[in-house]
């Protein structure tokens, strides 16, 4: 048994052994196989390589073809920067051809980009790859490019860096551009920030809100307008909403103001000038702006201004004008505006009622046209004043709408627009005919006075001489009775003479002193410079004095310029008046004087028996006396008022019975006038 085992065992291996031969034959046939299969793909791909070398050389032309053709500059160079390739682009820009010398770029590099070319040279070493090099270059005719270079490594076939190659660009053009671009985004920025500023500081309140209506920009002005307790630039980013919800009690109606904000920014249009009144009393005026770019709305621009004072000033002007047109309107005079052309623009109610025009027919139409001026050219000659700035009144003769003739006084003034430049004219009519017609005939009335005076004057004379005749023969005849037949007409009949005489001798004063007092404002005063200390010593020596009456001057009594007559006339009368009133033992008469700006001022002084109040008044007019003297006309103070009123002066007395009196009055100072001859050689005082 153990033996048919092990022959069992042994036939087995026996058929293993077989299997693992034959396996082995079969691997072997298979190794040859494969064997062959690689040295035919090894020789495949030895043929392969040499056809794919062959297409690359083939290709690479091609390309190197296609990179000197192309319009950007491309450039190879070896690692020492020399150039050993280049297309007609690059020959062009860089200013070299073939027959140049042997060509180095970093010649080319702008000494500024020195270091940045270094920099650059050693990324394109390092990573083999150089991507958007910008630099300055400096030409050889010294012309200077921006340039911008995209450039790789050059490797052979063991990876070894040998050359580089690149694209150059010109990009002086851009970089002017870009250039451009950041001095207009740096002036941009310099007008924002200016913006920015100027809105701060603006003394309107300035609210700035995008399109959330949070606050994006708002002022000091704006906070304090509306006393918000907080910094400008604290308020950057709030909610506007919740703003004007918090605010909206400060105005006087507080709905009315929030439904109005709504409407606004619901519209998005702009809105100028809205009107808002605070609870203070406060107005404000209010300014909407959207902010609008490229159609898209970006938010909107809110400015305040406090408009109190000026609406204030404007309805006090407002009621002034008012006030004031009430008045021009309703006024007498005639008011009229005209341009420079002489158009009127302007009447009012009572130009029109002077003129018969109505309004509608006057206004836009020539003066001239409408209005019949008699001298047409004093009204150009006036229009051309105005335009001189000047002003002056003068009268005109127009013929009215209702053909009547009438006398107008018109005062005419430039007027002027705000910058004052002269636009036309204003004129202020006043209608004087019926002056005119009473001046005119006042004219006639005092040519007819002159002559009635003239007649007077002739009348005083004569009657003066055909009065006087026969007082003297009457004088002389009372004389001859007097000496030839005195004892015969006894005691009676030479009282009788006796006042026969005196009555002739008052007729004879009384007719002297009418003469005197008719003369006293006609005749011509011929003023010279006289003394009148010469003109007192003169009138002491030509009348009666008593004598226990003394006539005196303390001081020396000034020069004047007056008519010597008429100061002889006013001083004698006075001074005669006194002598003959002073019942004093002693008698003293006082001429005092007193220097003022414009007149002399004088007193006459007397201790004599003084006047009664009640004639202190009445003595100046004339045949009006306070003495109880038969002999008195009358007359003499009358003439001292007389003059006294022809120098512009006054007279007055102050007096108090049984002390004396004191006569005072003044006299316009008088300049010497000269008329000169036709020579012009000689002066003469009149």
């Amino acid at each position: 048994m153990l033996y048919r085992m092990a022959k069992d065992e042994i036939a087995i291996l026996k058929r293993a052994l077989e299997r693992q031969k034959k396996a082995r034959a079969q691997a072997e046939r298979i190794l040859e196989e494969k064997s062959k299969e690689l040295y035919d793909t090894a020789e495949h791909l030895k043929r392969a390589n040499a056809r794919l070398e062959n297409l690359l050389d083939e290709k690479t032309d091609e390309v190197d073809a296609g990179f000197l053709s192309i319009i950007d500059s491309y450039v190879v160079m070896d690692l020492g920067f020399n150039v050993v390739r280049s297309n007609e682009s690059a020959k062009d820009f860089l200013q070299f051809d073939k027959d140049s010398p042997k060509i180095n770029l970093s010649s080319y590099v702008h000494p500024d980009f020195a270091q940045y070319t270094a920099e650059s040279v050693q990324t394109l070493l390092d990573t083999g790859v150089l991507k958007n090099y910008r630099s300055k270059i400096i030409l050889p005719n010294g012309e200077e490019k921006f340039v911008q270079i995209n450039a790789s490594i050059i490797y052979d076939r063991n990876r070894n860096p040998i050359a580089a190659q690149g694209i150059l660009r010109d990009i002086t053009q851009e970089k002017d551009i870009e250039n451009l671009l950041a001095n207009q985004r740096k002036q941009l920025k310099e007008s924002e920030n200016r913006l920015s500023t100027l809105i701060k500081n603006l003394e309107m309140a300035v609210l700035l809100e995008d399109e959330n209506r949070n606050i994006a920009l708002t002022n000091k002005k704006f906070c304090e307008m509306f006393s918000v307790p907080a910094n400008p630039e604290d308020m950057t980013g709030m909610d506007c909403g919740c703003a004007a919800e918090k605010t909206k009690d400060l105005f006087k109606n507080p709905d009315q103001f929030m439904a109005r904000v709504t409407e606004i920014l619901e519209n998005r249009e702009p809105v100028l000038a809205d009107e808002l009144e605070m609870v203070d009393g406060r107005i404000l005026e209010r300014d909407y702006i959207p902010v609008i770019s490229d159609g898209v709305y970006k938010g909107h621009l809110w400015s305040y201004r406090d408009v109190t004072l000026n609406r204030t000033f404007k309805r006090n002007l407002q009621a002034e004008k008012d006030k004031y047109s009430g008045i021009i309107a309703n006024m007498n005079l005639g008011l009229v505006e005209v341009d420079t052309e002489d158009r009127i623009q302007m009447v009012n109610q009572s130009f029109c009622e002077m003129s018969g025009f109505t309004e509608e027919e006057l206004t836009g139409k020539h003066a001239s046209d409408v209005l019949s001026v008699q001298d047409e050219s004093i009204i150009a000659e006036k229009n051309a004043k105005r335009i001189q700035n000047q002003s002056d009144s003068y009268e005109v003769e127009v013929i009215n709408k209702y053909n009547e003739f009438r006398h107008w006084l018109i005062s005419g003034a430039p007027r002027y627009d705000e910058k004052g430049k002269v636009i036309g004219s204003i004129g202020i009519h006043l209608d004087i005919t019926e002056q005119k017609n009473l001046q005119l005939e006042k004219e006639k009335l005092l040519d007819k006075l002159e002559q009635s005076n003239e007649s007077l004057k002739e009348y005083a004379y004569v009657v003066s001489h055909d009065l006087k005749s026969p007082l003297r023969s009457i004088e002389a005849l009372a004389s001859w009775l007097k000496n030839d037949y005195s004892e015969a007409l006894g005691e009676t009949g030479r009282e009788y003479l006796g006042m026969i005489q005196d009555k002739i001798e008052s007729m004879e004063n009384l007719i002297s002193g009418i003469l005197a007092y008719s003369t006293a404002n006609t005749s011509e005063l011929n003023n010279t410079q006289i003394d009148l200390n010469e003109v007192i010593s003169g009138i002491v020596d030509s009348i009666y004095i008593p004598e226990n009456v003394k006539v005196v001057a303390p001081a020396p009594l000034p020069n004047i310029i007056a008519d010597r007559t008429k100061m002889h006339q006013l001083f004698q009368n006075i001074i005669s008046n006194a002598v003959v009133h002073i019942d004093k033992k002693v008698g003293k008469v006082e001429v005092l004087f007193q220097e003022e700006s414009d007149h002399w001022k004088f007193r006459i002084k007397d201790n004599g028996v003084g006047i009664p109040k009640k004639y202190h008044k009445k003595i100046f007019d004339i045949f009006q006396s306070a003495s109880t003297d038969k002999k008195s006309t009358g007359i003499g103070l009358s003439i001292v008022k007389k003059i006294i009123d022809r120098y512009n002066g006054s007279v007055w007395v102050e007096s108090e019975e049984g002390i004396g009196t004191d006569f005072h009055f003044t006299i316009e100072k008088q300049t010497l006038k000269t008329e000169r001859h036709e020579d012009l050689t000689s002066e003469k005082t009149i």
